[in-house]
């Protein structure tokens, strides 16, 4: 093999290991990213049921004292 054939196998061999590192770098930052966001929504909807469910409870309590007090005659 010559010194030209040799340099381009090395080159070829380089600009293949800069692509697998890009492209591995890239992933691990997806997974980074998936991973903060991922947890970020689930805090959120987690959150939004709570709020849900209080909201359910004072419109069911609502509910509740507008029918004792028209019972009542208030």
């Amino acid at each position: 093999m010559s010194k030209q054939q040799q340099h381009c196998k090395n080159s070829d061999n380089s600009q293949l290991a800069t692509a697998v590192y890009i492209h591995s770098l890239r992933k691990q930052i997806e997974k980074e990213i998936e991973s903060k966001y991922s947890k970020r929504i689930e805090y959120l909807v987690n959150a939004n049921n709570e709020l849900m469910n209080e909201l359910e409870q004072c419109e069911s309590e609502i509910i509740t004292v507008t029918k004792e007090c028209y019972g009542r005659g208030i």
